[in-house]
């Protein structure tokens, strides 16, 4: 059937969503030197739901959970990107524009890797509802 999944490639896919979570903790950890970052705790939060349950019964809560993340990373870098990275009179200011810089450059790969991982999540999920189709029939 179109769009089915392996046991193996479910088991794979679900891998990767669990070493995502961990790389969005820690890529969370390095911004919070710089500003305070939420998704240190959501992160760890989305990999220990995802490793607690056998069946993946909260993977809508955790696609609901990092869509919603995505969208307030987005608002955060569209209301803070103008004012780290424009030059000011205070050499103080300025003298952190490459931590702003280096900041907003993580914030950007947190908020590609949260969409990844609600590909994946979605794609997992999927494959999850064919193959309980497919017992439920057979």
């Amino acid at each position: 059937m179109i769009g089915e999944r392996s046991p193996e490639e479910r088991l794979k896919k679900g891998k990767q969503i669990e070493i995502l979570f961990l790389i969005i903790a820690w890529i969370s950890a390095v911004c919070c030197l710089i500003r305070t970052d939420f998704n240190f705790a959501f992160a760890l939060f989305g990999y220990y739901l995802w490793i607690s349950r056998n069946d993946k019964a909260n993977s809508m809560m955790l696609i609901i959970m990092n869509g919603v993340l995505v969208l307030v990373d987005i608002i955060w870098l569209i209301a803070v990107a103008n004012v780290w990275t424009s030059k000011s009179n205070n050499p103080a200011w300025d003298s952190l524009h490459g931590l702003h810089v280096f900041a907003l450059l993580l914030s950007i790969l947190n908020v590609i890797l949260k969409a990844v991982i609600i590909f994946l999540i979605n794609s997992y999920k999927n494959g999850q509802n064919a193959e309980n189709t497919k017992n439920m029939a057979g």
